[in-house]
């Protein structure tokens, strides 16, 4: 509190020696920004208005409002996207109803590689903080990055590799932050610069945060009053610390025809999990929780073991992540007869990150080295490539046609090891085609995709005994490698009705591989707080899916609806069986035709120009329900959501102020608790000012208003880590 405190102190000197801007500075969002605005994820130039496909893009001044700690963090007040929330240092993307392997996090254009989709614990390896704009794909357009990504793709763009020369030899930006609830320390530095033929970035950020303070105590069911001793985690949610550092640097070199860059990124974090690892038993045992969670983390990291039982009490668990990554990219323009225009993507990367115990206590602080052991080490190795050919018209269709690669080794050691060693190949070609016809554009895709998974060995089978007596779990004629080969398509029609008003729906049919985890997965999974056990013999997913979108914009008022419906045969999912083994619920996977459905809605009306300044106003709204077959419901997901708000922009000043009700999650899955409904009020305020030609935005940002304890439904740790309680954020960015 007290550093953050004083970094406040160091802003508002600058603030003070400011000169005064006659003119509303450039900085701020136009709204024609975004129907200009080239979506990159998609092969062929097209805006977010131009295409037929269910797109939404994240940029200037709304991004700069949302950055978090983590992407879910980041996405997660966009209509029909939620997060994982495990924690201030880990969060995914959860889009309409589906997380995991089903989205899939792009940096430009090809796997950010880490291993976040396979458990919601582990980071995803990419820093908000030097994100340029992100680009939320969901329905068809998802086919081609891979038939997988049903749910959605997100595309994180962050201008490492430059892709033109800048104006100027040399320019940059860069942003301090810090905050009261978590006493964080934020700090991000970017230049970008070149002459002639050659253009280079360089960037580079860091963050420091401390256990994040909540309203009332960390656990569900528990107060300040109930008689039990919260010394520990009254007002704190112990474990809960972040610390990361990122640096890349990128170099590219233009000629008559195109160019040719590379960059190189290296990511690393370390963060708290704030989830009961090191409970003790007799506590447990005197609540009478019905929640799993406090056993499966007994059994992770209380059994007996090299260490032995004793050396790990009292012990907090952190992952220590590192990511190394180089990057290229080239285009060329009318490289073969016939096209107009290549684009060739790679990546190499190398990600480990290990689970480490540390004794309690030194979370507040930088963990204690000496006194940790790694529990559990997760090594990946990734190749990825993506070639993409735009093609002059033929027969009125103009459009893309593409191929893609990737190669990627996970090893995994210790205790959490519950997925084999392996390995994942696949290739892909697709296709994607557009064609207008008076106020219609008509829109054809297809991905033909190969996947092969191969693993070194299987891990050693936990039986079980049924009620009979009988053991199962043994192995028989388990494979050690599966191939899939998958087909998908799609079509969509845009309708310009006006003006104003235009429509599109679209279908796609999609079958999705079982990933390595699906397959294989055979052991304690702490972040769960279960036992899983894959199915050697899944067959593929198959999606039906519809999406319909009303859209309108004008200069007083915009509007967009969005429907969606996804028919998902054999569904592969985790199955609570009712059975234990070692003392943790035994997750089975298994295979059940399932139903997912929704909508967003939001709404902006531009109120006319006052002598106060301009405002809008903003109203949304999404939901989504998932169901089996069977007539149960999938868990953990998103409840109903309503948001509404206020943008200002005065002069040199702006501010917006954000309300979100998120509703009572009360249809459950079986052994499923419900969530309680709570409400999110923001206020986020600038000034804009000029200081040695250097363009400056001081801001500041009040988080939680109400003071609301506020769960996430969509995590796991719904009932162990609230959300931050009230939080005062400032700091200053800018631009020379």
């Amino acid at each position: 509190m007290i550093r953050s405190i004083l970094l406040a102190a160091g802003l508002l000197p600058v603030a003070a020696l400011a000169q005064e801007a006659n003119q509303e500075p450039e900085s701020h969002t136009e709204r024609g920004e975004l129907e200009k605005m080239v979506v990159s994820a998609l092969p062929i130039a097209r805006s977010k208005l131009d295409s037929a496909q269910p797109i939404d893009v994240l940029f200037g001044e709304e991004l700069d409002d949302r950055r978090g700690m983590t992407l879910g963090e980041t996405l997660m007040q966009q209509p029909g996207v939620h997060s994982t929330s495990y924690g201030p240092g880990a969060g995914r993307p959860v889009i309409r109803g589906l997380g995991g392997g089903r989205v899939q996090v792009l940096e430009d254009s090809l796997p950010a590689v880490d291993v976040s989709a396979q458990s919601d614990d582990h980071a995803v390896s990419v820093e908000p903080m030097l994100i340029d704009r992100v680009e939320i794909l969901r329905g068809p357009a998802t086919l081609l990055f891979g038939s997988g990504a049903v749910g959605g793709v997100v595309n994180v763009i962050n201008g490492r590799i430059p892709d033109s020369v800048p104006d100027r030899a040399l320019e940059g930006r860069f942003e301090l932050r810090g905050n009261t609830v978590a006493d964080e320390r934020t700090g991000v530095l970017r230049l970008d610069g070149g002459s002639g033929n050659w253009a280079w970035n360089v960037s580079g950020s860091w963050r420091d945060a401390d256990d994040y303070e909540i309203p009332g105590v960390a656990e569900a069911g528990h107060s300040e009053d109930d008689g039990h001793d919260h010394e520990d985690d009254s007002g704190i949610l112990p474990n809960s610390f972040v610390e990361s550092r990122s640096g890349s640097a990128g170099l590219s070199w233009f000629g008559s025809r195109g160019f040719f860059g590379v960059s190189l990124k290296q990511y690393e974090t370390e963060y708290g999990i704030p989830a009961p690892h090191a409970a003790h038993g007799e506590e447990e045992e005197e609540h009478g929780h019905d929640d799993h969670g406090l056993d499966a983390f007994r059994y992770v990291l209380l059994s007996e073991d090299d260490h032995g039982e004793e050396d790990h009490e009292g012990e907090d668990v952190y992952i220590d992540l590192e990511q190394t990554r180089w990057d290229a990219k080239g285009a060329l323009n009318e490289p073969l007869p016939g096209f107009t225009r290549a684009t060739l993507r790679a990546s190499y990367s190398e990600y480990t990150h290990a689970e480490r115990a540390v004794e309690s206590g030194h979370s507040e602080e930088e963990p204690d080295h000496a006194d940790e052991h790694a529990h559990t080490v997760f090594d990946v190795e990734a190749w990825n490539a993506r070639l993409e050919l735009e093609h002059r018209p033929v027969a009125g269709w103009r459009g893309a046609l593409g191929f893609q690669f990737e190669d990627e080794t996970l090893a995994a050691m210790g205790d959490e090891a519950y997925v084999p060693d392996g390995e994942s190949l696949s290739w892909a070609l697709f296709a994607l085609e557009e064609r207008d016809t008076g106020p219609l554009t008509w829109t054809l895709g297809a991905r033909l995709e190969r996947n092969e998974i191969e693993v070194d060995e299987l891990i050693e089978s936990h039986g079980h005994e049924d009620e009979h007596g009988d053991e199962h779990g043994e192995d028989h004629d388990v494979p050690l490698r599966r191939t899939f080969t998958t087909v998908s398509g799609s079509a969509g029609v845009l309708w310009r009705m006006n003006e104003r008003w235009q429509s599109s729906l679209n279908y796609a049919y999609a079958q999705r591989a079982p990933s390595q985890a699906d397959l294989y997965a055979n052991g304690p999974h702490a972040a769960t707080f279960t036992f899983e056990r894959g199915d050697a013999d899944l067959d593929e997913e198959v999606t039906n899916g519809m999406d319909f979108i009303v859209h309108r914009h004008g200069e007083d008022f915009d509007l967009e609806v969005s429907l969606f419906y996804n028919a998902i045969d054999d569904f592969i999912y985790l199955d609570e069986t009712g059975e234990e083994i070692d003392g943790l619920p035994l997750r089975q996977t298994r295979q059940e035709d399932a139903t997912f459905y929704g909508g967003e809605l939001l709404a902006v009306w531009h109120l006319p120009r006052t002598s106060l300044g301009h405002f809008d106003l903003r109203a949304g709204y999404d939901w989504v329900r998932a169901e089996l077959d069977s007539g149960e419901n999938l868990p953990r997901i998103s409840p109903a959501r309503y948001i509404a708000g206020i943008d200002w922009h005065g002069g040199d000043f702006r501010g917006s102020l954000n309300y979100q009700h998120v509703t009572e999650a009360d249809e459950l899955a079986p052994n499923e608790t419900p969530t309680d409904g709570y409400d999110m009020l923001d206020l986020n305020l600038s000034y804009f000012f000029n200081l040695g030609g250097a363009d400056l935005e001081a801001f500041a940002k009040l988080s939680n208003l109400l003071d609301e304890e506020a769960r996430v439904h969509t995590s796991y740790l719904k009932n162990f880590a609230p959300l931050p309680g009230r939080n005062v954020g400032f700091g200053l960015r800018g631009r020379f």
